[in-house]
């Protein structure tokens, strides 16, 4: 096939993700359910609601199993779609799970460097305007899980917040277990 169906396939499949992504992400932070960004993306993402009705949320409600089941679902389908649009095909099926499931926790650690530095970023813009949007309240929820256990680690510096360093260097070392992790398990099948 041509490049041009991979493109358009890679582009549908990818914003699929992102807006389950984000409903698993949102409800895993326990982002505010009145922000109107949230209420746009559980709106967007109806289909959750309905796994919903197979697969329960736990965890007192913050593990929503229907949006991971439905994430392990789109990323085979993207796995799978990629690379017989490349003219690919896996080893097998444990290839493609496997495949499959160290792309979705490399895609999680990207991420969430993207949203540390997302969140550093508009920490700046919130300081020098001081205005604050509905987008960069969600964003600052959804780092807050990743930089607390780093800020409980530090000593209070006042102003000054080093947990967004620790936690890209611990998701450096997580990215690069996961790399070594996966090409160890690769190269033996």
């Amino acid at each position: 096939m041509g490049a041009n169906s991979a493109l358009i396939f890679g582009i549908i499949i990818n914003v699929a993700i992102l807006l389950v992504f984000f409903r698993f992400l949102m409800q895993l932070a326990m982002v505010t359910p009145y922000n109107p960004v949230v209420m746009s993306t559980v709106k967007a993402t109806k289909i959750v609601d309905i796994f919903g009705r197979i697969f329960p949320t736990i965890a007192k409600g913050r593990v929503n199993l229907a949006a991971l089941v439905l994430l392990v679902v789109l990323y085979l389908l993207k796995m799978y779609g990629m690379m017989y649009l490349q003219g690919i095909m896996p080893n097998g099926s444990v290839h493609l799970l496997i495949l499959t499931f160290v792309t979705m926790i490399q895609d999680l650690i990207r991420f969430c460097r993207y949203l540390i530095f997302a969140t550093i970023i508009l920490s700046w813009v919130v300081m020098f305007t001081q205005s604050r949007s509905p987008y960069i309240e969600v964003i600052q929820e959804l780092a807050e899980p990743l930089l607390a256990p780093f800020r409980k680690i530090l000593p209070n510096m006042g102003m000054i917040d080093l947990s967004p360093i620790l936690a890209f260097f611990a998701l450096y070392i997580a990215d690069r277990l996961m790399t070594e992790a996966a090409s160890t398990l690769l190269m033996g099948l």
